[in-house]
Order: C-alpha cells, then sequence, then structure tokens
C-alpha cells in the first residue's frame, strides 16, 4: 500500500517496520524526538530513546518538563548527525518544512509553550514533523491540508502506534495509511506552534551548513546579548531566502 498522491513524506514506504520510532515515557518529549528522528534518517531503530535519556544525564529533569531545547542538537550531534536549534517566527516557517520534507529532511519542532509569568520563553512539547499534504478533498467534499507528525505520545502517553491517524479519507471503505501517528490540520498547526523552534534532522553537519548556507540567513540587527540569549532559549532567528538563494543564471 503506498500514501496517498497527494502526501509528500520523508519516506514513502507504509510498512511499519520502515517507520523506526516508538513512544516516550514521561516528560521524555525532547529525547525521544531526537531518537526517532535520527532513526527514520537511518531507517533502522539504531537509537533507543532510552539511551538518550541516559546520555541528556543531568539534563533531564522530568519533574521540570524533560530537557532544555539545546540538549536536542547536542544530542543528535553527537552522534554525527547534523542539525541547529532555530526559530523561524520571523519567516515563512511552512516553507522551510515543506523544503526539508521533500529533501527527506526529518524536522522536529516543539509545540506550545512554556511561560515565566507573562513571557514565552520555549516550546513545550517535541513532535517530528515528517509530512505535508497538497490541498485535496475529503469523501464529503471538505477541502484539506494537512501536516504528519510522529508524536511519542499521541494519542496519549503509552498508547503510541502508527495507525493512530489512518482513516478513510475518500469514502470507498478502505483505511488509507498516512505518515507517522498523528496529522494537523495547517490551521492546527499554526496554533499549537507559536514558539516556531526547530531542528532540522541531516545525516552529517556538513550536508546541513550547505543547505543552511544557500536557503538561510540569520536576522539582522539583533544585539549581541539578545542574540547570545536567543541561541539558547528559542533559537537562531532564521530568515528563509528560498529562491532568493539561488544564482542568477
Amino acid at each position: 500500500m503506498a500514501f496517498p498522491p497527494f502526501v509528500h513524506t520523508v519516506n514513502r514506504n507504509t510498512a511499519d517496520n520502515d517507520w523506526p520510532v516508538e513512544g516516550q515515557g514521561w516528560n521524555e518529549c525532547g529525547c525521544t524526538a531526537a531518537s526517532n528522528a535520527g532513526n527514520l534518517l537511518v531507517r533502522s531503530l539504531r537509537y533507543r530513546k532510552d539511551d538518550f535519556v541516559r546520555e541528556a544525564g543531568m539534563f533531564f529533569q522530568p519533574q521540570w518538563g524533560g530537557t532544555p531545547s539545546p540538549i536536542t542538537s547536542w544530542l543528535l550531534k553527537r552522534h554525527g548527525f547534523g542539525t541547529h536549534f532555530g526559530n523561524l517566527q520571523q519567516t515563512d516557517y511552512e516553507a522551510v518544512i515543506r523544503d526539508l520534507i521533500d529533501r527527506g529532511i526529518p524536522v522536529i519542532i516543539e509545540l506550545f509553550v512554556i511561560r515565566m509569568g507573562n513571557i514565552p520563553v520555549s516550546g513545550q512539547h517535541s513532535v517530528v514533523v515528517v509530512g505535508y499534504s497538497e490541498p485535496f478533498r475529503d469523501h464529503t467534499g471538505k477541502q484539506r491540508e494537512e501536516y504528519y507528525i510522529v508524536d511519542a505520545q499521541w494519542p496519549a502517553l503509552g498508547q503510541f502506534s502508527l495507525r493512530s491517524n489512518n482513516w478513510d479519507f475518500d469514502g470507498d471503505g478502505t483505511i488509507e495509511e498516512f505518515p507517522g501517528n498523528r496529522t494537523l490540520s495547517r490551521d492546527e498547526l499554526n496554533t499549537a506552534y507559536p514558539m516556531r523552534t526547530y531542528f532540522p534532522v541531516f545525516a552529517t553537519q556538513s550536508d546541513h551548513d550547505a543547505w543552511y548556507d544557500r536557503y538561510l540567513r540569520v536576522e539582522s540587527g539583533v544585539p549581541l546579548l539578545g542574540l547570545l540569549t536567543g541561541r539558547l532559549l528559542t533559537g537562531s532567528r532564521d530568515i528563509w531566502l528560498g529562491d532568493a538563494s539561488q544564482p542568477n543564471l
């Protein structure tokens, strides 16, 4: 069986063993998203979330919410992957995510928000974006446009299943398969993703850097202290260049 033709995904294969991901424990989302993204890239269950939790050491504090955002990129880099802790609040975040998916690159994002008082300081829950759809109509005639994610605690902690977001979209009596285990509409993602933090996961740092240097730049005009603080709390403020990065022919 294949995914519907309007689906873009990091992996066109639908069999469960082609999606080597696992569910998380309490507040283990940062570590589990990192191990799941790495496994998706190498197409093998090579990394386990329990190992990543152990590697995080003192930085994993479940009673305080898990791990700080920069630990996600640190875990990936120590296993040879290329990534960075970035922020897409000042640019077209969908263009960045879709470009990465079309390159076969899973993208860790942080949903929801943690605040100190009224000040937003970080994302709350790490998941892996693994696909998106072109606009399509379901069997009721409703137009849809969606994102597909691996959420290691969806639909609830301990109930992780890759079948959670499969459904009969065209009304033919057959359940169609969709990537990941959770589906968000464009509007739902826009609402659930206010901090716009992300970690693209490439096979090597040189692969990541070549992509970044060609298609992105860091927002200019940010004071040095704010830049350093931002890289620790909310990520580098990336600006998508897209086609503007292409050389003139």
